[in-house]
C-alpha cells in the first residue's frame, strides 16, 4: 500500500541505519566535523546515502555494561525518533554520525533528542561553512 503525502515517515532503526565497520567509524573520526555539548560529542561526515546512519562509541569509563547499554538504547531511540529531522546536504544525501559520551548522570530521552538534533545541525552548518582540505592541500603542494 503506497504512503500518502500526509502519512508520517516510518520511524525504523534497521541495519542500514547503523555504522558497523571499523573503517566507517575511522572515517567519521578523521574526516568528520566534531561538535560537543556537555558529555555528548558527535562526529558527522557526509555519506552517499539517502538516509542518515548512526554509530555509537561508548567507553567503559562511562560505567558498567548495564549503564552503557542503557545509554546506547536512549541515544538510538533519540536517533530513531528524529532521523527525518536531521540535516541533509543540498543534493539530498545525509550524514553518518558517531556519538561518544563522557561519564554523566543519564538524562531523559527528550534531552538526548534535543542534544542530538542540536549537535547534528551545528555540525551541518560547520561542514557547509568550512570545507575540509583535500589530500594535496594536506601535503602542502599546490
Amino acid at each position: 500500500m503506497p504512503e500518502s503525502p500526509h502519512d508520517p515517515p516510518p520511524l525504523h532503526f534497521r541495519a542500514r541505519h547503523r555504522l558497523t565497520h571499523a573503517l566507517e567509524f575511522q572515517r567519521a573520526f578523521h574526516e568528520g566535523v566534531k561538535r560537543y555539548r556537555g558529555p555528548i560529542a558527535i562526529f558527522a561526515v557526509p555519506n552517499s546515502r539517502q538516509e542518515p546512519r548512526l554509530g555509537l562509541s561508548i567507553s567503559g569509563r562511562v560505567g558498567s555494561a548495564v549503564v552503557r547499554n542503557h545509554l546506547k538504547r536512549l541515544i538510538r531511540e533519540a536517533f530513531r525518533l528524529d532521523q527525518h529531522e536531521l540535516p541533509r546536504l543540498p543534493d539530498g544525501t545525509r550524514y553518518d554520525y558517531v556519538v561518544t559520551c563522557r561519564p554523566h548522570e543519564h538524562l531523559p530521552l527528550s534531552a538526548y533528542r534535543k542534544t542530538l538534533l542540536d549537535l547534528a545541525n551545528d555540525a551541518h552548518r560547520l561542514s557547509q561553512r568550512a570545507p575540509r582540505p583535500g589530500p594535496a592541500e594536506d601535503r602542502g603542494s599546490a
